[in-house]
């Protein structure tokens, strides 16, 4: 059974702020996992009463959205580097946000786009524009990297959950890097085989 934080000294209703209603959610779907989140283990991860959690959610459902979109927000957008320098430090950003949160990657597949996961598809989207390609290829090369970020987070999650543990030499992000410097490889080479012009 998942175990939550004994509270200590209760919080008086309307004490708890939105902020640290996120903080102490983050901070129990990384203990417990996403399927053991609900209003009550909130209530007492935060120390005060599920009345106060349901003054800023107003059910699970809710509850689920506020920590995908607490999730994603959580996703530093690098700033330096060229467009393949920053869309690989993006993904291996966000990689590590959701590798700490057992079950986020197969909540993200199951939710619709909260608004920060928009906003940072579009940064994505416009990060990789930088090379030149089409938007058309933009799209596509964003899905592949997409379905490798969730596929890599929910797989080492099944491993752990298992017992068991991948052998390389850095572990689970070893082996995620390293499916992302071969996609993006692939997707490099695959472009410049449409743009040469034939003879």
């Amino acid at each position: 059974m998942a175990r939550t934080r004994r509270a200590g000294a209760a919080l008086p209703y309307g004490a708890l702020d939105r902020d640290h209603l996120v903080k102490h959610l983050l901070e129990l779907a990384r203990r417990v996992g996403v399927e053991n989140v609900t209003m009550r283990a909130l209530a007492t991860e935060a120390g005060t009463s599920a009345s106060s959690v349901y003054y800023h959610v107003k059910d699970k459902a809710a509850l689920l959205d506020l920590l995908a979109e607490s999730v994603i927000e959580s996703i530093e957008v690098p700033t330096e580097g060229d467009w393949e320098q920053r869309t690989r430090a993006l993904y291996t950003n966000a990689w590590k946000v959701m590798i700490a949160i057992p079950g986020i990657a197969a909540m993200l597949q199951q939710r619709p786009l909260t608004g920060a996961a928009d906003a940072v598809d579009r940064t994505v989207k416009a990060i990789m524009a930088e090379s030149g390609w089409t938007a058309d290829e933009v799209a596509a090369a964003h899905v592949v990297l997409y379905i490798h970020l969730l596929g890599s987070v929910q797989l080492e999650h099944h491993l752990r959950h298992s017992g068991i543990e991948i052998k390389s030499d850095d572990g689970a992000e070893s082996v995620f890097q390293h499916g992302l410097r071969v996609i993006l490889a692939g997707l490099r080479s695959c472009h410049t085989e449409t743009s040469t012009p034939t003879t």
